[in-house]
């Protein structure tokens, strides 16, 4: 066995057994973890209880998965989250074999290395979110995708593609990318053009449509709920071209990937793009340089599409990881020709792994170690729910209220989850609109007994117009939790202001009702922008 042979099945060792460790620590940390449900975990939760083809922001792929692990394992915070670290696993497993046969074993390790400890994903094997649940059927169809494009793909094979996308867009919408990924290659590669205008190309595409079908027809059934929701969700409508907003955007994204890697990432795009005219590229380097074009096209459009996002509205850090999985194997192959890079990216890599320890070690100590280290904030939506639940509860017990009413959709999520076993009377999300706006929107308190409602208000500045909507209006105390402390000094704290009411006689939503609403709560929120900030609380 020649120096080189070895070196590339020591690389393959190396990738499986990361990938198994990793795994192995992750699962046994999180069953291990003290943190509680954060709101969009319990909505999630939530819709696993009753199973459809889609909901109010999301299609239905979440629901079902944790179905599942409920089903197995019970409705404890670890059962729900359990595939979190299997799926981001399943998915470093089907890069290494994509980057092994694009490149070699060594590149396989790089992109697995590069992927697992990721800061987004060290984040992501944490929690369960659509973004965890997606990556798995994403990388499964990048790989097959490009074994179409060998035309190395069965007919098997093919179904599984076609599968592959369709569980992809029943997972998140961001799928999306990888359509138009697809397109991209078929403008800049012909064998991927072949491949797609061939029969097989014509069934995979047939397949995905077909297992994407029935959420669509839910959709259609449901008033396009979801897909709306999305659309609302980009908030296209405010003022356009903020270009200060770009600068955070990247900063983000050397967070979410890293920061070593990101810069990689752009360096190799930018610099190292296929040109065809330099006579003395040999042809190892034009197939390499084909490759990186061709997985460039799953990484550059998400990029830039969330750029532009970001300056014409807003963009959260999560929402370009869809180029990520595209973007691990870019850099593996990367790495095997910019040796120069290796060093940094060394660097970078423990860098993550330091901050990343860190950071599981403050999550899973006492909560003294974060009020002593000043990062209370960090952790406060995922403290504190069960105790705030079991005070309510207690009040619920004492006032015998026939419904209650919250005005907040984290704490509504929060108590859903938490006062799951407690709670017998009807928990409701106050509307402000003519109709639901999200799931915990779902139910009207019209339609319910309202003789005795329960109000617990953590919306100071939504009060008054909560009580305009009642005859009765009787103060009875408040529940609350400490959460620590922000870095500047203010405390943290989530508390309910509780009113016992009686006759639901809401004011009409008219559209000059409406928009008066979002003036005031847009001028609310600037004294109370996010959940659990006491009122007057100086934003640090």
């Amino acid at each position: 066995m020649t120096q080189g042979s070895l070196l590339q099945d020591r690389a393959s060792t190396l990738a499986f057994g990361l990938i198994a460790g990793l795994l192995v620590l992750r699962l046994v940390l999180l069953a291990a973890s003290p943190l509680e449900l954060y709101a969009d975990e319990a909505q999630y939760w939530r819709w696993g209880q009753s199973l459809d083809w889609g909901y109010y922001s999301k299609p239905p792929m979440i629901a079902w998965v944790i179905y599942i692990s409920t089903a197995m394992f019970g409705d404890s915070e670890w059962a729900i989250r359990f595939f979190a670290p299997i799926f981001h696993a399943v998915a470093a497993t089907v890069l290494f074999v994509l980057a092994r046969r694009m490149f070699n074993p060594m590149a396989g390790l790089f992109t697995v290395i590069t992927y697992l400890l990721m800061p987004g994903i060290i984040l992501s094997s944490g929690v369960i979110s659509t973004d965890g649940v997606l990556f798995p059927f994403w990388c499964v169809a990048l790989y097959l995708f490009w074994r179409l494009r060998e035309q190395d793909l069965g007919w098997l094979g093919v179904c599984a593609l076609g599968v592959s996308i369709g569980a992809g867009f029943l997972s998140k919408y961001a799928m999306l990318y990888f359509t138009i990924g697809v397109a991209l290659t078929c403008l800049i590669d012909k064998p991927t053009r072949l491949a797609v205008l061939s029969p097989k190309g014509a069934a995979f595409i047939a397949i995905a449509t077909a297992v994407f079908a029935p959420h669509m027809i839910w959709n259609a059934a449901n008033d396009f709920k979801t897909v709306s929701h999305t659309v609302d969700n980009a908030n296209l409508g405010g003022d356009l071209f903020n270009l200060d907003h770009l600068p955070k955007f990247l900063g983000d994204q050397m967070g979410v990937f890293g920061p070593v890697a990101f810069v990689a990432l752009i360096t190799g795009i930018i610099f190292f793009r296929p040109k065809a005219e330099l006579a003395d590229l040999g042809d190892a380097a034009h197939a390499q340089r084909a490759k990186e074009s061709w997985l460039a096209c799953f990484i550059v459009p998400v990029l830039i599409i969330i750029a532009v996002q970001a300056v014409l509205s807003r963009a959260h850090a999560n929402w370009a990881a869809t180029a990520y999985p595209a973007a691990s194997v870019f850099i593996g192959g990367f790495l095997l020709r910019a040796r120069g890079w290796r060093p940094a990216f060394w660097a970078g890599i423990g860098l993550q792994v330091v901050v990343g320890t860190l950071a599981i070690t403050l999550a899973m100590a006492p909560p003294s170690w974060s009020a002593a280290l000043g990062r209370d904030n960090d952790l406060k939506r995922v403290r504190g729910w069960e105790d705030l639940s079991e005070q309510l509860a207690r009040e619920v017990e004492r006032l015998q209220p026939t419904a209650i009413l919250v005005d907040e959709r984290e704490i509504w999520h929060g108590l859903d989850y938490y006062m799951k076993d407690e709670l017998e009377v009807p928990l409701i999300l106050w509307r402000y609109n003519p109709g639901p706006k999200s799931f915990a929107e779902g139910v009207d308190l019209a339609d319910l007994d309202h003789s005795r409602v329960l109000v617990a208000s953590y919306r100071s500045h939504l009060r008054p117009r909560i009580q305009a909507d009642f005859a009765s209006w009787q103060p009875e105390g408040f529940v609350g939790v400490d959460l620590g402390h922000r870095s500047n000094g203010c405390p943290l704290r989530r508390e309910l202001r509780l009113y016992l009411t009686s006759d639901y006689q809401p004011l009409a939503r008219t559209s000059d009702w409406i928009r008066q609403f979002k003036i005031e709560d847009q001028d609310g929120n600037l004294q109370n922008t996010h959940i659990d900030r006491p009122e007057r609380c100086p934003k640090s």
